[in-house]
């Protein structure tokens, strides 16, 4: 999954950027495609953090898991508030990368 990303920066909710090789190198990616305005998106967001907290907090060693959202919000204002209120701490493509595409 890490070739998927190769040249590319993803962000973190606190809106660093990370290196994908450093962040994804040997773990189980999955990708979220969501989009705060989505009722059943909503709805989902807090059973995904829940099992992503449980593979990464309260198991011993965490599990090689990861979370990449991929945003259909309609602005980068939008996804990063949809981000900041339910997300888990994964990571993210940026809005604005034509990538997500």
């Amino acid at each position: 999954m890490v070739d998927v990303f190769s040249g590319r920066l993803l962000v973190s909710k606190d809106g660093r950027s990370v290196d994908p090789e450093e962040a994804l190198q040997n773990k189980v990616v999955g990708l979220y495609f969501s989009a705060g305005w989505c009722s059943p998106c909503r709805d989902f967001t807090p059973v995904l953090c829940d099992f992503y907290t449980e593979l990464l907090e309260e198991c011993q060693p965490p599990a090689p898991f990861e979370v990449v959202f991929v945003s259909s919000d309609h602005s980068a204002e939008e996804m990063l508030g949809y981000m900041r209120s339910m997300h888990g701490d994964w990571l993210a493509l940026p809005f604005h990368d034509p990538y997500k595409q």
